[in-house]
């Protein structure tokens, strides 16, 4: 068996509780990630140690403690320059519904009986870490070995019915860790789905994050994003499929689900809207505004398609109903201000007609690292469509023009001016009106055509001859 890697810090804690007559346990990814060669990100720890009898040692040893949720065991221990999460051992009880929080819990003593309470059986390994000795009491181990995805419980249904974000969970360590879902907790999952209803928007929105970066998460995966073949592979478009599959889809995201079944011109795709948009999505940068973007970028196909019967315009609802999701998730206004921009200009210049001087006012107007993500967006889109078409020359062409931009110095902002709105004035005689911020502005259109112009004797010049017309 493959040695855990313990900390000194950590090795220290257990000797303090072996001192109290309590072994002290690593658990769910310490464990797991180790045997799976895997990188630990998570700390989780736990003992029979029940929470009043864990503070008071912590005040004797001067550890540094933060109540996580005392009612549930829960304390985050400070030792050594680390953080662990310990959680005493206990049995949960939940209420109906899918809700995330149990409505009674009663404190235990031993792993074996943790274990169960606990989700799926990868997560439920246990180390002793003052006896260095795995402890496997639900068989993880074994589906370790044969990568899948199990539920602790011998019934998948109590596990996935009492806590609904279970199931978002199981997609999530499903496209993390490449496994694939045993059969009877995918079904579990399949009839509980409606459970996440009650579960909150800011968790769900925890989890789809996940979700949308899994492929990165331990690199399961030859990354080769733009490569739609390669995307077919993909644990995002996998975990995308299967959230479908399983009912989670239309009960998160019920939007994406009325594009199911919306066909497009087969000149340009190979795929429905919504397959278009899991495949757009998965061929797009491991970034989570782009993720969400490839997801959500034609939402507003199936009600244009309704309403006018084509989809021309799209992009202006797919904006509105992208906007409405990101509200609804409570995602952070950065977040959902970045995604709506992209959505709204993944349009832009379809064919390539756009001359470049109006491409250049239009990416200033979106800000450098915008304008980059545009094109990534485009490429991804291009790509999710499985036919090279078109639209994937216009974004060669936009990163031609970008460089461009960057070699010439290009001024990004008014700010960038070799004058300001003083010097304007004083070269002009104009008191303080909004005509000098109309010059200033077209004194910066012209060096974004002509950035070698962004000289103070030029703009002068510029300025008196625009303060005549």
């Amino acid at each position: 068996m493959q040695t855990i890697p313990i900390s000194e810090a950590l090795r220290r804690l257990a000797a303090l509780f072996l001192r109290e007559g309590f072994s002290l346990y690593a658990v769910g990814g310490m464990v797991r990630n180790p045997l799976l060669n895997y990188p630990v990100s998570d700390t989780d720890i736990c003992s029979a140690m029940e929470p009043e009898r864990l503070m008071a040692l912590c005040a004797r040893e001067n550890i540094r403690q933060i109540p996580k949720g005392i009612s549930y065991g829960t304390l985050e221990l400070h030792v050594g320059g680390e953080s662990f999460e310990h959680t005493t051992f206990r049995a949960d009880t939940y209420g109906v519904g899918g809700a995330h929080r149990p409505e009674a819990v009663a404190f235990s003593k031993t792993p074996e009986e943790d274990a169960f309470r606990r989700d799926f059986t990868v997560n439920a390994l246990y180390y002793d870490i003052s006896a260095d000795r795995l402890i496997d009491p639900a068989g993880g181990l074994r589906d370790l070995e044969n990568r899948v995805i199990r539920a602790t419980s011998a019934d998948p249904g109590d596990i996935l019915r009492d806590d609904g974000l279970r199931i978002l969970r199981m997609v999530r360590f499903a496209g993390e860790l490449g496994f694939s879902v045993e059969e009877n907790t995918f079904r579990a999952a399949t009839e509980n789905a409606e459970g996440l209803r009650d579960i909150s928007p800011e968790r769900v929105r925890g989890e789809l994050d996940k979700i949308l970066l899994c492929d990165v998460r331990y690199r399961t995966w030859a990354y080769d994003p733009l490569n739609d073949a390669a995307a077919n592979g993909s644990p995002v478009l996998k975990a995308l499929l299967s959230l479908e599959s399983l009912g989670a889809l239309k009960v998160i995201l019920p939007e994406l689900s009325s594009m199911r079944g919306v066909e497009q011109k087969t000149s340009h795709h190979r795929y429905d809207v919504l397959d278009h948009s899991f495949h757009a999505c998965a061929c797009a940068p491991a970034a989570l505004g782009l993720r969400l973007a490839g997801l959500l970028h034609d939402t507003g196909k199936p009600e244009s398609v309704r309403l006018q019967g084509n989809m021309h315009g799209h992009e202006a609802r797919s904006e509105r109903i992208s906007r409405e999701i990101l509200t609804r998730l409570r995602y952070p206004n950065a977040v959902t201000d970045e995604v709506c921009a992209l959505v709204k200009h993944h349009m832009y210049d379809l064919n390539g007609d756009a001359r470049e001087f109006k491409l250049r006012l239009r990416f200033v107007s979106m800000g450098k690292e915008n304008a980059q993500k545009l094109i990534r967006l485009r490429e991804a889109d291009v790509h999710g469509s499985g036919v090279l078409s078109g639209p994937i020359k216009t974004a060669e062409k936009w990163k031609t023009i970008l460089e461009r931009m960057d070699k010439e110095n290009v001024p990004w902002s008014e700010n960038a001016l070799d004058c300001t709105g003083k010097d304007i004035m004083a070269w002009l005689g104009l008191a303080p009106s909004p005509r000098v911020g109309s010059i200033k502005k077209r004194l910066f259109e012209h060096c974004v055509r002509y950035p070698k112009d962004n000289k103070k004797e030029i703009l002068k010049k510029l300025a008196g001859g625009m303060n005549h017309i």
